[in-house]
């Protein structure tokens, strides 16, 4: 069984992490895991902050006592504000995705011991959404270049879903759990991920690390928890 936790900003990002996940590895057996926010919720404490709050008490390093491997979420939408502090422009230039996610990562492990992650860095995946999580549903709800949008996704997913009579993911400051995990169920199907993948650019760098771990998975390099 491959076992994994999630740290995310939010409930809505954990379920659609987990049909990517489970979607992935279809053909094997697997456990994910909330870690933050936790389960069952009893409140939805939500966003960037909670995450790096999260790693100041380590929790990954709980986390890793249990599960083989951690996903670490968060979204870039905000990347400028103070406390996380990525620029996303350089020259006044907009940086390329991938160089976002990369810097992002890099701000991510500055929370994480750096012994600690050398150890253990095989068991790390990092989920960063650019702009954020909606964006990767976007394959799912929407043909042509909609389905690589970066910005405004939310808008444009609940639009994708009014129109097919969906209940859309959220209302006013209010996003829906059930609407999210109904709207990446496509996810749950391998060929479906495949196909989906890098219509949208953040998306596929996540998928490409669980491409990563699927072939160090098949070369037996198996984690080291067990």
């Amino acid at each position: 069984m491959l076992r994994f936790g999630v740290i995310a900003e939010g409930p809505t990002d954990q379920t659609v992490i987990e049909n990517i996940l489970l979607g992935y590895f279809a053909d094997q057996e697997v456990d994910v895991r909330p870690i933050q926010p936790p389960r069952p919720l009893s409140e939805t404490p939500a966003g960037w902050g909670h995450v790096f709050k999260s790693l100041q008490r380590k929790d990954h390093e709980g986390a890793l006592q249990f599960n083989d491997y951690l996903v670490i979420h968060i979204d870039t939408d905000v990347q400028e504000e103070p406390g996380f502090e990525v620029p996303r422009r350089e020259e006044g230039k907009e940086l390329s995705v991938q160089e976002r996610v990369s810097r992002v990562i890099e701000k991510i492990k500055c929370y994480i011991d750096i012994d600690y992650f050398e150890m253990n860095k095989h068991r790390f995946l990092f989920a960063v959404a650019v702009d954020s999580i909606e964006c990767w549903l976007l394959p799912l709800l929407c043909g042509g270049k909609k389905a690589a949008k970066t910005t405004g996704c939310l808008e444009a997913a609940n639009k994708a879903l009014r129109k097919a009579n969906e209940n859309a993911l959220s209302a006013g400051d209010n996003k829906f759990l059930r609407a999210y995990e109904k709207a990446s169920r496509g996810y749950l199907k391998r060929k479906i991920l495949n196909k989906a993948r890098n219509k949208n650019p953040s998306l596929a760098l996540f998928v490409n690390e669980l491409d990563d771990l699927q072939g160090r998975l098949t070369a037996n390099d198996l984690p080291s928890s067990q």
